[in-house]
This record gives structure tokens, sequence and C-alpha cells, in this order.
């Protein structure tokens, strides 16, 4: 009975180990958290990166917006900004500079463009830990009233935009316009 337990005890610990790592693998990270949508953006304030005054998350609201967290160093971040760019003409388009220094993320902005209406400072990344942030970039579409619709974690391209953003984006437009045509 003892040589068969130390026979398939190693083998019993290695399934099991097995099974925990295939468990682990269908944690995406750059999967929606579903969880999260639908929760309103948190109340902060911050300093504008670009003019230092300050911004309540607050005023962003009133229009369906983009909020895209970034830093200069981030390499998936300088990839998907020529996108940004293109888009800053279709959409309210805020940025979340993330742990980043200042002078760094401004001369990134002045040397690329920028495509921002206003850029929140956040070099602790307090407000980013309240938004659930994994890393740079991600990006998420907002409501009017601030109700996330929909999250990105990871570099934004043109085919992700069309596929999970445009169509939230439309119908929370929509959405506005008839609250605004109402009687």
């Amino acid at each position: 009975m003892r040589s068969r337990l130390r026979l398939f005890l190693p083998l019993l610990l290695t399934l099991s180990l097995c099974i925990l790592l295939w468990l682990g693998l269908g944690n995406n990270p750059y999967s929606q958290d579903e969880a999260t949508l639908g929760r309103t953006l948190p109340a902060w304030q911050s300093d504008n990166l670009l003019d230092g005054r300050r911004i309540q998350t607050a005023s962003l609201k009133g229009e369906p917006f983009v909020l895209n967290v970034w830093a200069s160093w981030c390499v998936n971040c300088r990839a998907e900004h020529p996108l940004l760019s293109e888009l800053a003409g279709t959409v309210p388009l805020y940025g979340l500079n993330y742990r980043d220094k200042g002078d760094a993320a401004r001369a990134w902005l002045i040397q690329a463009g920028n495509p921002y209406r206003a850029v929140l400072a956040d070099p602790e990344g307090k407000l980013a830990l309240e938004l659930g942030v994994y890393g740079t970039p991600e990006t998420y579409l907002f409501a009017a009233d601030g109700a996330l619709l929909a999250r990105h974690t990871g570099e934004l391209t043109n085919e992700i935009w069309q596929r999970q953003f445009a169509p939230l984006l439309a119908q929370a437009r929509a959405d506005v316009l008839a609250r605004e045509t109402r009687p």
C-alpha cells in the first residue's frame, strides 16, 4: 500500500500543478473586466499636465469621451499614438499620464503631437488604481454620464477601435441626442 502511494503521489502532485497552471492561463489581463463595465468614473482631481490647471474628472462628463492611460516610456503607447491622433478629431479624447515624469511626457507630446484635450497627471498611479488599470496603454470609453462602456488593455488598433469602441460610441451619442430632443 505504501509503495503504491509513493508511486502515485508524484503523479498526483504533478497533475494538480498542471490543473492549477491551466486554470491560471484562463485569466487574461487583456480581456475586458466585465465587473467594471457600467461603473462610473471615479471623482478625482489632478493637474493638467499641459497647462497646470486643476481638472476634475466630473468636468469630463457631458458627452461620451475616451480616456487613454499612457506614459512616455511605454513602447505600445508610442505605437498607438498615430491612431489616437486620428481619433482626436472624432471623439473627445483625454489622457491619463501614468507614473511618468511630467517633463518627459510633455516632451513626448511636443515631439509626437498632442491628441488630447487635456492630460491628467497621475505620477503616483492613484487614479489609475481607482480605475483598475493593469498597465499602459489602456483605453476606456465613457458615456456622457461617466459610466464605463468599454475598456481595452494593450495597444489600441483600428480593428479594436472599430469592433469594440465605435459601435458603443455611436450608441452613446444617439442616447445623448435622444435625451436632448425629448420634450
